[in-house]
C-alpha cells in the first residue's frame, strides 16, 4: 500500500502544479480580455460623448432655423395685414362709409382676424418647438441608454464604471 500512497501523492502534486500553471494562464487570459474591454469601453464612451455633443449642436441649429423661419413668417404676416388694412380702408373710403359704423366694424373685424391668425401662428410655433424638444430629448436618452449598456458590459468583465450616470449628469438626465 505504501507504493500506491506514494504514487497518489505524486499524482496530487502533479495535479496541483498543473492546476497552478493552468489557473495562472487563465488569469492572464482574463486580464487580457479585461484590458481589451477597458480600451473598447473608453473608445465607445468617447464616441457617445461626441454623438451627444453633435446631437446638441444639430438641434441648436434646427432651433435657430425654426426661429428664423417663424420670424420671416411673422414679418410677412404683418406686411400682408398692413396691405389688407390699407385696401379695406380704401374700399371703405370709396364707398363713402368712412366714419360710419359699418366701415369701422369692417376695420375692427379685419384686426380681430389678424389677431386670431397671430394666436394660431404662436400656437404652431410653440408646438413646433415642443416637438423639436421631444425629439432632442429622445436622441439624448438613446445616447444615455447606450452609456448604461456600457456599464453593463463593463460589469461582465468585473470593471467598475459609471458611463451611463456620467452621460446622464453631463446632459441633464432628459
Amino acid at each position: 500500500m505504501e507504493p500506491l500512497t506514494t504514487i497518489s501523492t505524486a499524482v496530487s502534486i502533479a495535479q496541483g502544479i498543473s492546476g497552478f500553471f493552468g489557473s495562472r494562464r487563465e488569469r492572464k487570459r482574463k486580464a487580457r480580455k479585461r484590458r481589451r474591454a477597458k480600451t473598447l469601453l473608453g473608445q465607445q464612451y468617447g464616441a457617445l460623448q461626441q454623438a451627444a455633443a453633435s446631437e446638441r449642436a444639430d438641434f441648436a441649429t434646427q432651433r435657430q432655423f425654426l426661429g428664423e423661419a417663424q420670424g420671416l413668417e411673422q414679418a410677412g404676416a404683418i406686411q400682408q395685414q398692413r396691405l389688407g388694412m390699407q385696401q379695406l380702408q380704401g374700399q371703405v373710403g370709396m364707398t363713402g362709409l368712412a366714419g360710419s359704423g359699418s366701415g369701422m366694424q369692417a376695420l375692427m373685424e379685419g384686426q380681430a382676424e389678424f389677431g386670431r391668425q397671430q394666436e394660431a401662428r404662436a400656437l404652431q410655433a410653440r408646438e413646433s418647438a415642443f416637438q423639436m424638444q421631444q425629439r432632442e430629448a429622445s436622441a439624448i436618452r438613446d445616447i444615455q441608454s447606450a452609456g448604461f449598456q456600457l456599464d453593463q458590459y463593463a460589469s461582465e468583465y468585473g470593471i467598475k464604471s459609471s458611463y451611463g450616470k456620467s452621460l446622464l449628469d453631463m446632459y441633464g438626465g432628459i
